[in-house]
């Protein structure tokens, strides 16, 4: 519970990967398969995500042009990501998941904290 809650506060700050963060720190705490974790995934992220769209919609914030296409493009990126991840072995989806996850991390923790220029 304490790693999702702490998840929970970085997708509620940056948004960014917090799906992938949440497989990979599950993957960390559990020997299930991250097929078998991905509905769950799916849910807490769809339910955030739809929480904040409400808001930006109430206060005004949405440029839809832009969001029509983003939205497009996530809709294909998102079947194309579910017909491979059924295509490849479970251990291999762990290992792109977690790389990625930390590596996602490590530059937004460096574009915030550390930048130089």
């Amino acid at each position: 519970m304490a790693i999702q809650f702490l998840i929970g506060v970085y997708g509620g700050y940056f948004g960014g990967a917090v799906g992938l963060m949440m497989l990979a720190a599950w993957s960390l705490i559990t020997t299930a398969d991250v097929k078998q974790l991905n509905p769950m995934r799916m849910l807490l992220v769809t339910v955030a995500n739809t929480i904040a769209v409400l808001c930006f919609v109430a206060l005004g914030g949405v440029w839809w042009t832009q969001t029509l296409v983003l939205g497009a493009g996530a809709i294909l990126g998102g079947y194309g990501g579910a017909h491979l991840g059924k295509r490849l072995p479970a251990r291999a989806i762990r290992a792109v998941t977690l790389a990625v996850a930390w590596g996602i991390t490590a530059v937004f923790f460096f574009r915030a904290y550390l930048r130089w220029a």
